[in-house]
């Protein structure tokens, strides 16, 4: 499932947009506290962002910039000004596409089908040439995801970063030192537990896919991806 982050203040297009588009078996997150857009970004890790422009605090340019820094996602500008400059400038700071209001609904589900399929899906540029196979499991890193012959499992883009890491350094050891200064901004406060949370989601997706790799901790060092033990 896609995780879709939804950074807009009239709540009655925000909703419509979520309840629209969960039909359809996307996962919506609105946000609701528009100081906050970049932290909730990382928080949910979406698949891509639809952005109004004005926006309470920042506006829509400013956060796409921010976004842009960190995140090759998808970003569609979705707004009530419709001069070519508008258009221009959104491209210019990172915008992927740009929707003005009002808007089809349908045009808009059209445009974030492409853009699914284009960065993740089908029409991903070399998706066949950027994988890594260990064992029973395949890492499609352009896919966002991981499988079996059988079975697949989607991962968030902090999943994927420390999936790539462990499928590189297979069988050695990753030190949580050198996961965290990779994957997280060193500037940026990490709570201690959240690279264990993270490992413990890519556990339960290495299950889920009934996959042939552990991820086992090694005391006081890391992590190792390993074959599990017959």
């Amino acid at each position: 499932m896609y995780t879709i982050l939804i950074v807009e203040d009239e709540m009655n297009i925000a909703n419509t947009l979520k309840n629209h588009l969960e039909k359809y078996g996307y996962q919506c997150h609105i946000v609701f506290d528009f100081e906050r857009v970049l932290d909730i970004f990382q928080e949910v890790e979406p698949h891509l962002v639809i952005m109004d422009i004005n926006l309470p605090a920042f506006d829509g340019y400013y956060w796409s910039r921010k976004i842009r820094q960190l995140s090759n996602c998808p970003i569609m500008i979705l707004s009530a000004r419709v001069s070519e400059l508008d258009q221009v400038y959104g491209i210019e700071n990172g915008a992927d596409d740009f929707i003005t209001k009002p808007f089809v609904i349908d045009v808009v589900l059209a445009k974030i089908n492409g853009q699914i399929r284009r960065v993740y899906g089908e029409y991903a540029q070399d998706s066949q040439k950027r994988t890594l196979k260990r064992g029973n499991t395949v890492l499609n890193i352009d896919a966002v995801r991981l499988s079996t012959p059988d079975e697949e499992e989607l991962l968030t883009v902090k999943e994927l970063m420390l999936c790539s890491m462990l499928f590189e350094a297979f069988p050695n050891v990753v030190s949580r030192q050198q996961l965290l200064s990779a994957i997280w901004d060193e500037e940026m406060f990490v709570e201690e537990n959240t690279l264990t949370v993270n490992i413990k989601r890519l556990r339960k997706k290495l299950e889920g896919i009934h996959s042939s790799l552990e991820i086992a901790t090694i005391r006081g060092i890391g992590y190792q991806l390993r074959e599990k033990d017959i």
